[in-house]
């Protein structure tokens, strides 16, 4: 862990589940962040947050999360509200060790990079590029006001076309498997296919995120994905208590983890106090003060899965 004095990149080291030797990321923050994260909401993407150090730990020493199994469906891996792409350029590490270490592996998972702001997307860009790895990748704008409506669309012109009795091809349809397949929508008005897993740190921030990433959640993810979303808890954000409702009113299946920091990772007491080493240090590098009242919190961990549902025949 480190930070440059003379530049706004920082260094982190993400512990691997197979390996002593951590993984090494360097990540760069925009120009025009400020440095007090805490007072102004337009930061968001533009400087580190810990919780995307507290997903990233995570997946990395859960490695199946990302590499999926022989349940898991096909698809591409997305970082929704990727920011400075912790997690997005953790999970492409992780992708990029299987496949040196199984040269004859085939899998041709794409990570991709999403968030809103053009300034942070140019940032995403940078950091990808400070990070050796081969693996396929994209950097894409997302804006979730626009899923919702665009999901609506969809599923209108598919009731349009049962009702008409086509038999065209549509972008909105159903696959082989008889299941309904839907896409998402970047800023450019561009579809694109749903991934198998959504990763994302601090998206609920406001109340109506809760929605709002609840529908990004079911428009962007293919039936039978999944998403871990990790943020600060409700005691600090808004959104985080309405946001398994949000999810489930959506169909999706939520189970919610809370207090991380005291429960989970690896902590250990020394001297009657809870100590959790190399993940603070981290934590401090991406902003968490745990001295601070204004910065101090405990986390909530919400693991998504979105159910197989047959269409009808």
């Amino acid at each position: 862990m480190s930070n440059n004095s003379n530049s706004n990149t920082l260094t982190f080291s993400i512990p691997s589940s197979t390996s002593d030797t951590p993984h090494k990321i360097l990540l760069h923050q925009a120009a025009n962040a400020d440095e007090d994260q805490g007072l102004s909401e337009t930061n968001t993407g533009f400087v580190m947050w810990p919780s995307a150090v507290m997903l990233s730990h995570h997946i990395s020493k859960n490695p199946s999360i990302v590499l999926g199994d022989e349940n898991s469906p096909n698809g591409d891996v997305m970082e929704l509200g990727a920011g400075c792409g912790l997690v997005g350029l953790t999970a492409a590490t992780l992708l990029q060790q299987q496949h040196d270490h199984n040269s004859s592996d085939d899998n041709e998972d794409k990570v991709i990079f999403t968030d809103y702001n053009p300034v942070v997307l140019e940032n995403l860009q940078k950091n990808i590029e400070l990070n050796d790895f081969d693996v396929d990748h994209q950097v894409l704008g997302l804006d979730w006001f626009d899923q919702e409506e665009h999901q609506e669309q969809q599923q209108q012109q598919l009731a349009d076309d049962h009702d008409a009795g086509s038999s065209e091809d549509c972008t909105t349809g159903q696959d082989s498997n008889n299941t309904t397949t839907t896409t998402w929508i970047d800023v450019e008005g561009n579809e694109h296919a749903q991934v198998r897993l959504i990763l994302g740190a601090d998206l609920l921030v406001c109340t109506n995120d809760a929605d709002l990433v609840a529908s990004t959640i079911d428009s962007a993810l293919v039936d039978g994905g999944k998403a871990f979303i990790l943020g600060a808890d409700q005691y600090t954000r808004f959104g985080v208590q309405n946001f398994p409702d949000a999810c489930r009113q959506l169909g999706l299946q939520v189970t919610v983890q809370e207090d991380l920091l005291e429960t989970n990772f690896a902590a250990e007491e020394v001297d009657g106090e809870v100590q959790h080493g190399q993940l603070m240090g981290e934590l401090e590098l991406g902003g968490y003060n745990q001295r601070a009242s204004t910065m101090a919190h405990d986390f909530t961990f919400f693991q998504i899965t979105k159910p197989i549902v047959k269409a009808a025949a």
